[in-house]
């Protein structure tokens, strides 16, 4: 049986997961299982139970049924969140949140539905296990990020406008606006990692960070680079950009042949440096359609809501409209490339003289509030990592 098929098992094995989660039950309900219950009608949970608390703030709690609510005058009594991607992890994380407790809860519940242990994996690795882990490990952090938010930055949270993340990130944004199960993006994020892993071992690829002068000629380029990776045994490579982090700079993606010779003769071609990406996987690129295709079917045993508030996605740059729409980004944010540099423009394009809201990038890694700051350094001005 080939990896894929043991991937696609266990987009069955995931499928009867959702189904059974939600039939009913004779058994007395634990205020646990309530909080994965009610995880997607934040605004609809009781506040006066202990143990529930965490689940009716700081989430979105706006009827999506209601025109959405605009823009204070000025966008200084307004706030975005930023969520991070796989690759922002590192052993520790998580380690300032032992004050906060609703956050500790979160990792204790996160554990119960994966069925492994979040929180020691986050702080204690080993790194393998936390690399092999890191999707799940990022979402629940970013998460629990949250939560300290609320301490420390009081009213922020009730004044969010507009959420997006990075990859991955995009998961958080979602469980934050209302529009994903808190229970059921963990197991579709469990399942996009197993499912990525088992489409980078079938046929290997990378990626690779490229920093281009300002006449660089990136599509010339990638197709020079595939044309010399074609071989009997590679009719078709793939190299192409994944990820759309700013003006000079961009990560590429594909087959290793055609990676490396993009390594070799980058600079003939405007390629100042490059850098290879830590994973083993040209993730965000067509070798990912077997993957996406396993979300995809997933996805049919999910409920997708529509957002309470603005999601701009990272597939395409723009904000999400209803829970189709939410839908069809989570259906192609596994091979589809990451537009984060249109996705920072819709958030922050301003009139030059119009202040900047208040940022909140949240969750492990301080690669967010960077590319912010090459991106729009104003809006970086007014961006505060929530590190963990």
């Amino acid at each position: 049986m080939t990896p894929f098929n043991y991937a696609l098992r266990a987009v069955r094995r995931g499928a009867r997961r959702y189904i059974s989660a939600g039939r009913g039950t004779d058994q007395p309900e634990s205020p646990l299982r309530r909080l994965v219950r009610d995880a997607s009608a934040f605004g609809e949970t009781n506040p006066q139970d202990g143990d529930l608390a965490w689940a009716t703030q700081p989430y979105a709690v706006s009827d999506p049924l209601r025109p959405p609510t605009p823009e204070p005058a000025d966008p200084r009594d307004s706030t975005i969140l930023l969520f991070p991607g796989q690759g922002s992890q590192y052993v520790g994380m998580g380690k300032c949140l032992d004050a906060i407790p609703t956050a500790m809860e979160l990792y204790e519940l996160a554990s119960s539905i994966v069925g492994w242990d979040v929180v020691r994996v986050c702080r204690e690795g080993p790194t393998e296990e936390l690399a092999r882990r890191c999707q799940t490990a990022v979402l629940v952090t970013s998460l629990a990020a949250i939560e300290l938010a609320r301490e420390t930055r009081r009213g922020a949270l009730e004044r969010v406008r507009a959420v997006a993340g990075f990859s991955l990130g995009e998961v958080a944004a979602f469980v934050f606006a209302g529009v994903l199960p808190l229970e059921q993006a963990l197991r579709l994020t469990e399942l996009r990692a197993e499912a990525m892993a088992a489409a980078a071992r079938e046929r290997a690829g990378g990626m690779l960070t490229v920093w281009l002068a300002p006449d660089a000629r990136l599509p010339a380029l990638l197709r020079s680079a595939r044309d010399q990776a074609v071989s009997p045994a590679l009719p078709d490579p793939v190299c192409q950009v994944a990820n759309y982090l700013y003006p000079g700079c961009k990560v590429i993606a594909g087959d290793e042949q055609a990676l490396r010779w993009v390594e070799r003769e980058g600079r003939a071609w405007g390629v100042r440096r490059s850098a290879r990406v830590g994973v083993a996987g040209a993730f965000h690129t067509p070798l990912m359609a077997r993957a996406e295709a396993v979300v995809r079917s997933a996805l049919e045993h999910c409920t997708v809501a529509a957002p309470r508030v603005t999601v701009v996605s990272g597939v395409d740059g723009k904000a999400v409209s209803g829970g189709a729409g939410a839908r069809r980004r989570l259906e192609r944010f596994t091979a589809a490339p990451v537009r984060w540099e249109q996705t920072l423009h819709a958030l922050y394009a301003r009139p030059p003289d119009t202040p900047q809201p208040l940022t909140l990038a949240l969750g492990p890694g301080r690669a967010l509030r960077a590319t912010l700051k090459q991106v729009n350094a104003r809006a970086w001005d007014a961006c505060v990592h929530v590190d963990v």
